[in-house]
């Protein structure tokens, strides 16, 4: 549900910030700013609850990274300057770059492994 749900809940947050940006202060970057303070807000959570409190490592516990997609979807309302546009074109693109820009948080549980030879992934 991880790769379904995120960019979906995400995506409100994004898009109540961008609108609430635009409409009174005519700046395109609420969707970085959003994701900048839930980000935040999460490494506080991961580190206060999972690491200090359980002494569970964060490492199998970190947070998504969403950056490079609000990124874009703050780019597509600056160029496009319509909210429905971005809410069809920005919104999709976020939600289609959320799983390429995780790729590298995974990669190091990934490595291919060698047992009783047979290559193993």
């Amino acid at each position: 549900w991880w790769p379904i749900v995120t960019p979906i809940t995400t995506s409100t947050f994004c898009a109540a910030l961008q609108y609430y940006n635009l409409v009174n202060y005519r700046q395109p970057f609420g969707a970085t700013i959003c994701i900048l303070a839930l980000g935040t807000g999460k490494w506080i959570a991961v580190y206060s609850s999972w690491m200090w409190w359980s002494n569970y490592p964060p490492n199998f516990v970190m947070p998504a990274t969403l950056i490079p997609s609000a990124l874009v979807l703050d780019i597509t309302l600056l160029s496009t300057r319509n909210s429905t546009l971005t809410a069809v074109v920005g919104a999709w693109m976020y939600a289609i770059l959320f799983s390429p820009s995780n790729w590298p948080i995974f990669a190091y549980s990934h490595p291919l492994l060698v047992v009783a030879g047979t290559l193993l992934s």
